[in-house]
């Protein structure tokens, strides 16, 4: 929902268009590309030797708006008021609404009611304070809103989207696995077939890295059934590998981003 104006004091996101000795202009994404100001004492609570270090074209920033003069129609922002914590809810925020936008669209031209576009449209922003807002209450009662003068077809459109895209979050968990021996008469063939039926008992992936080191991985739908599939295996492992020193050190696994339908 794209207002008029900003506020004072309120966030908002602006892609840098213009830069010089004296700061920097910006426009308002939320705002019908609004142009403001944001002054160079406002870019950073350092001394700014080089405005193009801190500062490029197109690039995205948020800003608090800190001056209007409606007289002039002017607005002044400010970089360096913003928390990086801040500035991290309010990009979240635009991104979810942004998204939650594209999937309205995307069931409106399904349905066959774009020439309702802008009745439809005002009928949301009049109900909710934001497209976010609707899809995360239609997600919640997971049926058409009662009462609403959204069209029921629409509702179930987007109903059906949300349930395509949102993807069943599986958790993993990974391992390094380290095999060592002093035994003449093991083989590598053994390793081989050991490891193999850890893999095909388990439904965990284990893969060579360099000896005697081995990468071994779970995923299940929680943590501990992750971390149940590991223990199977390696119990698989320490069975047929018997004279074997065998050692596990877990890996840290960089989370994935959550899917943004899950988030509504």
């Amino acid at each position: 929902m794209e207002e008029h104006t900003p506020k004072f004091g309120d966030l908002v996101i602006g892609e840098i268009s213009k830069i010089s000795p004296f700061g920097a202009y910006c426009k308002l994404l939320e705002y019908n590309n609004l142009e403001t100001f944001l002054p160079l004492r406002e870019i950073s609570s350092g001394w700014i030797k080089n405005i193009h270090e801190f500062l490029h074209i197109n690039q995205r920033v948020v800003c608090k708006v800190i001056y209007i003069d409606k007289s002039k129609g002017t607005i002044d922002v400010s970089l360096k008021k913003v928390t990086p914590r801040d500035a991290k809810i309010k990009i979240n925020k635009y991104t979810l609404e942004k998204r939650s936008e594209v999937i309205i669209q995307q069931a409106l031209k399904m349905t066959n009611l774009e020439g309702r576009k802008v009745e439809i449209i005002n009928s949301i922003l009049q109900e909710f304070p934001n497209y976010t807002s609707f899809l995360s209450k239609l997600s919640d009662s997971g049926e058409p809103i009662k009462g609403s003068s959204v069209p029921v077809a629409l509702q179930e459109e987007i109903l059906r989207l949300i349930q395509s895209s949102r993807k069943k979050k599986e958790y993993k968990v990974s391992y390094i696995l380290t095999l060592s021996t002093y035994d003449p008469k093991s083989s590598i063939d053994s390793i081989k077939q050991s490891l193999s039926d850890a893999e095909s008992k388990t439904g965990c992936g284990i893969y060579y890295i360099s000896s005697p080191r081995y990468h071994i991985s779970a995923e299940a739908d929680n943590y501990l059934n992750a971390e149940e599939k590991i223990k199977k295996a390696l119990s698989i492992i320490k069975t047929e590998l018997k004279g074997f020193d065998i050692e596990m050190e877990k890996e840290k696994v960089k989370k994935d981003k959550e899917d943004i339908i899950s988030e509504l």
